[in-house]
């Protein structure tokens, strides 16, 4: 039996003033990880460049335009069809209002320690043990 072919798909780490994170909960009539928390972003088209698929993915989930960084990390699913290698960007809103699409039924901005008690996607929870669980929460706030 011959491997399954990989795929790519693109997510996107977009934090709010606070450090927190934006997480999308998927559809629970998703066909891969349904009601999982998953971070922004998805597959790629045939002749679209990563950094056009990822801003149009996130557009179309969030309602966000974004401009990306830099690169954050990689993480692997198994899915029935293929290996998804997830590339996962860091990036910046620049323009839009919060508006989640029919993929998502939820949405948080969720810290780092926060995340570690959500239930992930597959390679959202593979991505968060290798690159997020060390992030420090932030210090409480002492108030005078």
């Amino acid at each position: 039996m011959a491997p399954k072919a990989f795929a790519l798909s693109v997510r996107i780490v977009l934090f709010d003033q606070q450090g927190h994170i934006l997480v999308l909960k998927r559809s629970q009539s998703s066909k891969t990880n349904p009601g999982k928390w998953e971070l922004p972003g998805g597959k790629i088209d045939d002749a679209e460049t990563f950094d056009a698929a990822l801003k149009r993915e996130v557009l179309e989930e969030t309602g966000f335009q974004v401009v990306i960084h830099t690169a954050a990390g990689t993480a692997m699913q198994e899915t029935d069809e293929w290996r998804v290698v997830h590339l996962v960007m860091i990036g910046s809103m620049v323009s839009g209002g919060l508006a989640i699409s029919s993929e998502h039924e939820e949405y948080r901005w969720a810290s780092p320690l926060e995340l570690g008690g959500l239930d992930k996607a597959d390679y959202f929870d593979e991505y968060y043990k290798m690159y997020l669980q060390a992030i420090p929460a932030a210090p409480e706030k002492k108030e005078d």
